[in-house]
């Protein structure tokens, strides 16, 4: 009895998904290659920009030559956050805003264009290599969260606009 309950009850959720238009964004190979077909440039020399240039290679791959060319400029800001009696910072927030565009390379226009802000706290510890290393885990952190909230958004673009 319970079996049949479960298996009526899979095939009723099943058919209401399929009722309510609900494609997932994974779903077809077609857009799954689009989107895999994008080569990254990220502007900059500096830690972060390597960090997010990584990111963005493992979500979209390296290809040689895509259909797109996806272009991004960082900027960081720091701010201390819990101050001490001794008026030493001892937590930060580390902020990443990405401003990119998604261009087409057969024509050189941006079919997209969004920025992305992202943020990550950490605790300064006095020690110094201790504080370098909550810095660095909060900048792979920070950057981390900005190419998995830009993959989204070129993905979700690329699908609406099914190219």
């Amino acid at each position: 009895m319970k079996r049949t309950l479960t298996v009526l009850l899979l095939t009723l959720g099943a058919a209401g998904l399929s009722a309510c238009a609900f494609q997932p964004l994974y779903g077809d190979a077609r857009q799954v290659s689009t989107v895999r077909n994008i080569s990254v440039s990220v502007e900059g020399q500096e830690r972060i920009d390597q960090l997010l240039d990584e990111a963005l290679n493992d979500r979209f791959g390296t290809p040689s030559g895509g259909r797109y060319r996806l272009v991004a400029v960082t900027d960081t800001t720091r701010s201390g956050l819990g101050v001490g009696a001794d008026d030493i910072a001892s937590r930060a927030a580390l902020v990443l805003t990405v401003d990119f565009s998604l261009v087409d390379t057969s024509t050189g226009t941006p079919v997209l264009t969004e920025a992305v802000r992202t943020e990550a706290t950490f605790d300064i510890p006095r020690e110094p290599y201790a504080a370098i290393t909550a810095r660095r885990d909060a900048e792979e952190r920070v950057t981390q969260e900005a190419a998995d909230r830009m993959a989204l958004r070129i993905a979700r673009h690329v699908h609406r606009d099914g190219q």
